[in-house]
């Protein structure tokens, strides 16, 4: 009798969990080693991300917000002295 292949067990990265949590907190169900995206008992699917992406992107968004936080705008008043 074979035995059932090992499953990947990779859960979602915390980012990605959606409510209801329980339901976004199941861990893959594919075999392990599998090409593609995961994939839970439910059918949801998700890619993993290199946690190194997923920082270098929170820093880019995060610097880009502060940029156009302390941005003076000009105004036409501004403009116009120009």
């Amino acid at each position: 009798m074979n035995a059932a292949p090992e499953p990947c067990g990779r859960g979602r990265p915390r980012w990605l969990e959606t409510p209801p949590l329980v339901a976004s907190r199941l861990p893959c169900a594919l075999p392990a080693g599998h090409d593609g995206p995961h994939e839970d008992a439910i059918g949801q699917q998700w890619v993993w991300l290199p946690p190194e992406l997923v920082d270098a992107v929170a820093v880019l968004c995060t610097v880009d917000r502060v940029r156009q936080a302390f941005a003076t705008a000009d105004t036409p008043a501004e403009e116009a002295e120009r």
